[in-house]
């Protein structure tokens, strides 16, 4: 049965991780997307560790594709360029702002070739301003969008996400929000259009709520190493055997139930913590008698208790035990993935199941430029 974007091909002109893991996910609802590198390849290609020399960045953000190699700045292949996007349904790309203008790709250009294109255009900072040119990458995004400064233990410095691609790949999935929405569109009125899409406007919108804190109260919320600052206990606590396990009390009907799996039955009816506002205003008081509980018994065990009572919890995992935990594998959150040049690989499994239309399967990517003939002489281009 064919993906729901079966028939719809991706002019790709994306580097690094937002452009090309947004057009990977499109590949994955069954685009034909096709990456369009320089000769000498995307930034991707120098960012370690690599498998049998090939970036792990680059082959992980372009499954589902072929590459193509065009040296855009060459009057020829930007014909041919032109050529490939008339016979496309989308362009995304996200260099810095003016630069595909300035490779006579913009979108006044290509429109005007192809009227039903949707373009997508992704920036850093956004198109205007005084810092529009300016290039971003998930940790500078971190910092500026005010991420870093409600991140890290209580009283200390703030600190990055150690997922250095969390931002870039919110983006990413923005991006493929608005291109359904907007092939949506096309349906509708015939006509393609022009989406832009800022990493700021994606790291503000995932601060939301605590954005909302700040307009409410006019405080700068701190940071709270795992904690949170509207509901108690909702952290991560240290148990007997120096494992850490996250705990979430985020209903008053969980209290009780959290009070009896940690034996703590007094705590369930103690005026100072009987509702949550309350917790929240006691919240130095409460917490050490929480902390001091957990380290009398294993992690285990408390996770065990606190299921039995129907408490969110999670033990801390890491990869490994993550890989091979049978709920990722029943549910094949983690797949191997057979590769020609890098062999088997362990990669992250779609992340949708469609009942009628089937995203995937996963494909294993090229090397750069691996398909170029394949592409241009099955478009007629070569």
């Amino acid at each position: 049965m064919p993906g729901i974007l079966e028939g719809i091909r991706v002019f790709d002109l994306t580097i690094a991780a937002v452009g090309p893991w947004a057009s990977k996910l499109l590949g994955e609802l069954g685009a034909d997307v096709i990456k369009v590198e320089a000769p000498e390849g995307e930034l991707s290609h120098a960012i370690p560790p690599p498998i049998k020399g090939t970036a792990v960045l680059y082959i992980s953000a372009n499954f589902n594709k072929r590459n193509i190699v065009l040296d855009l700045k060459n009057e020829g292949d930007r014909a041919i360029a032109l050529k490939l996007i008339e016979k496309s349904d989308i362009f995304v790309q996200n260099m810095r702002p003016g630069a595909v203008e300035r490779l006579g790709l913009g979108f006044d250009v290509v429109s005007k070739i192809n009227p039903r294109l949707v373009y997508v255009a992704a920036s850093a900072y956004g198109r205007v301003g005084p810092m529009a040119k300016e290039a971003g990458i998930d940790p500078n995004l971190q910092a500026f969008s005010g991420w870093c400064s409600i991140t890290g233990q209580p009283g200390g410095e703030g600190e990055m996400f150690r997922h250095l691609a969390h931002l870039d790949i919110s983006t990413s999935t923005m991006i493929v929000e608005a291109v359904l929405q907007a092939l949506l569109a096309r349906e509708r009125t015939g006509k393609g259009q022009k989406i832009e899409i800022e990493m700021l406007a994606g790291a503000l919108s995932l601060q939301t709520s605590r954005l909302a804190e700040y307009f409410a109260t006019n405080e700068q919320p701190k940071p709270m190493g795992s904690a949170v600052t509207t509901t108690v206990p909702h952290q991560a606590f240290l148990c007997e055997d120096q494992q850490y396990i996250a705990v979430g009390v985020v209903s008053e009907d969980q209290w009780p139930r959290f009070c009896r799996a940690l034996k703590l039955d007094d705590l369930s009816n103690d005026p100072r913590f009987i509702t949550n506002p309350q917790r929240v205003r006691n919240r130095t008081e409460l917490i050490p008698l929480v902390e001091a509980r957990f380290r009398t018994k294993p992690a285990a065990w408390w996770a065990i208790r606190l299921t039995k009572e129907q408490v969110p919890n999670s033990r801390i995992m890491d990869f490994e035990g993550l890989r091979y935990h049978p709920q990722v594998v029943q549910n094949q959150q983690i797949v191997e993935l057979q590769t020609p040049h890098w062999g088997t690989l362990h990669v992250e499994g779609l992340p949708w199941k469609f009942e009628k239309t089937p995203a995937g399967p996963i494909r294993p990517g090229g090397l750069k430029g691996e398909q170029t003939d394949e592409v241009l002489r099955e478009l007629g281009l070569l």
